[in-house]
């Protein structure tokens, strides 16, 4: 019987993931996953909810006391609550989560870093598929997510000195625009022009997004590299340095701190405003609507 109970839970998680607001096949995959595993780990504490609107408030903190006894750290814990939350807006029930994760008691995340993760050599060479090796290179150049670069529509994007992302191809759902502000951008987005039909993204006509992402991590295997989110890491780190020396009186600009520039309370005031201009910049073109986050890419 719970195993039933489970099975049509998992089959009205998914029900409600196709109702999502949430346009990334990335996000929506992470979301039903965080969902799956919660309502398996509701399961497994004794609570036998068979529909993921039988969801109650003493189960999210249920889960959350299971999730901190189980040693997940304070940041995998606020995605799951992000997704609850999400959850509860789509079944329309406000009181199922509290929008405050101090509630629960759950540590403030801390979004600096002290590890660098950029990547800033890679060799394309051992990439054979062309349309990956575009998106890669596209991420390299404007630090585009995974699945924006390769939904990259030139034809739709690419608008005199800017490119448009689309919000269908973005991670939250939110659009946004990026300068060209080199050589080697403008040279990638002749590149693509010539390389594709206008209209057409990334991902070959004959292959789903999940195909080709399929394809794309088995291309980036036998490169023997990750997921190449460092790519991203690499392009803000690159973005300070420049818009630094920009706004730079001095026009020296600095090296970002987790790169061993120096630390924001070691900076004159001067340097504070560069810092914070640079930064509100970066956090635009990534796409991330808080500038705290942007911690974790410079430190």
């Amino acid at each position: 019987m719970s195993n039933t109970k489970l099975r049509s839970a998992k089959f009205s998680i998914n029900e409600l993931v196709k109702k999502s607001r949430v346009h990334a096949y990335a996000s929506k995959a992470d979301m039903r996953h965080m969902l799956f595993r919660s309502i398996k780990d509701l399961h497994e504490l004794g609570y036998k909810v068979g529909h993921i609107k039988g969801l109650q408030a003493k189960h999210i903190y249920a889960l959350v006391e299971h999730w901190k006894a189980q040693g997940k750290k304070p940041a995998t814990i606020k995605n799951y609550m992000s997704k609850l939350r999400h959850t509860a807006s789509l079944l329309n029930n406000p009181n199922l989560i509290k929008q405050d994760n101090a509630a629960y008691n759950i540590e403030k995340r801390a979004y600096s870093s002290t590890i660098n993760k950029a990547i800033h050599q890679i060799d394309l060479s051992k990439c054979t598929d062309p349309h990956i090796r575009l998106s890669l290179e596209g991420q390299v150049l404007f630090g585009l997510r995974r699945e924006e670069s390769m939904k990259f529509i030139v034809s739709m994007a690419h608008e005199e000195n800017l490119i448009h992302i689309m919000p269908s191809w973005t991670k939250g759902g939110i659009g946004r625009s990026v300068h060209i502000t080199n050589d080697a951008q403008r040279q990638w987005l002749n590149k693509v022009a010539q390389f594709v039909q206008s209209g057409e993204s990334l991902i070959p006509q004959d292959r789903s997004y999940k195909q080709h992402l399929n394809h794309y991590q088995a291309q980036t295997k036998l490169m023997g590299v990750g997921k190449l989110h460092g790519l991203r890491h690499a392009y803000a780190q690159r973005r300070y340095r420049e818009l630094t020396r920009f706004y730079d009186p001095k026009g020296q600009g600095f090296i970002c701190p987790v790169d061993g520039g120096k630390q924001y309370k070691l900076m004159t005031h001067e340097e504070k405003m560069i810092d914070r201009r640079a930064r509100q910049e970066i956090s635009q073109e990534l796409g991330h609507s808080r500038i705290n986050i942007v911690k974790i890419y410079i430190g």
